[in-house]
């Protein structure tokens, strides 16, 4: 069994490869101890990796942290996938190819796997991200804006006179028109976030033809994607499936 990590900004995923075939696994907040968790929730389930593959946006110390329970756990060596230039039928859209993120990387590779023709991937996570893909697989580049948590962290902090904690609206119902500060932070913040969508959409279309297709992953699209005009497809595990593409690819 092949243990697959997604490593993110506030969460940390996991799922597995066994005999060539994903496996989805579960999710945590990142946090003091969470490494020692997500290990016991592994270990829960009687798995014993022979091999770990990570996507990791963390700094170097986390990846340390992460590389040394593991070897104490299983005794076996983590793998940190990177950007390329070309893999898997996508090229590489970026002036400096490295400096795409790996998650948009791995994204995008799933996605590819996903869809025939073009596409335009949008990852809701604590960032939000676009890519666009051409149906040869050329990536034609993106854009990053903050995402529905960051957008209210960054108008609280920077607002006199909002009298509402930072975070107090994890899990709150968007509403169109809000009757109190909370609601109307994420209603504004989730509106915001998909007239984005929308609108990179309509100008996706324009560049890349009616044929193209959105594709949304991350923690926040099963909430933004029901007030969206235009259809996707929803793929939790996007850039997990993009971590097995490379550890199978390695396996062979």
């Amino acid at each position: 069994m092949i243990l697959l990590l997604d490593i993110g900004n506030t969460r940390i995923k996991w799922g597995c490869l066994i005999g060539g075939e994903f496996q989805p696994g579960g999710a945590q907040s990142r946090g003091a101890g969470d490494v020692a968790s997500m290990v016991a929730a592994v270990q829960a389930r009687h798995c014993h990796p022979l091999h770990v593959v990570i996507s990791n946006v963390a700094d170097d110390a986390y990846r340390e942290q992460l590389c040394r329970v593991v070897s104490e756990t299983w005794g076996c060596q983590v793998e940190v996938a990177a950007t390329e230039a070309a893999a898997f039928g996508v090229v590489n859209g970026y002036d400096e190819p490295h400096r795409l993120g790996v998650d948009r990387w791995l994204a995008l590779i799933a996605a590819r796997q996903l869809c025939d023709g073009a596409l335009c991937l949008v990852d809701c996570g604590t960032a939000l991200t676009v890519d666009l893909l051409t149906a040869e697989g050329f990536h034609l580049g993106g854009m990053i804006v903050p995402g529905v948590s960051l957008l209210q962290d960054t108008l609280v902090k920077n607002t006199e006179g909002l009298d509402v904690i930072s975070g107090c609206w994890a899990g709150g119902e968007v509403r169109f028109m809000a009757r109190n500060t909370v609601d109307a932070l994420l209603a504004g913040a989730c509106y915001s976030s998909v007239a984005l969508i929308d609108r990179v959409f309509v100008d996706a279309q324009q560049s890349l033809g009616e044929g193209v297709s959105l594709v949304l992953t991350g923690g926040d699209a099963s909430m933004l994607r029901p007030h969206l005009q235009c259809e996707g497809v929803f793929e939790p595990d996007l850039v997990l499936k993009g971590v097995a593409m490379i550890a199978g690819a390695a396996s062979q």
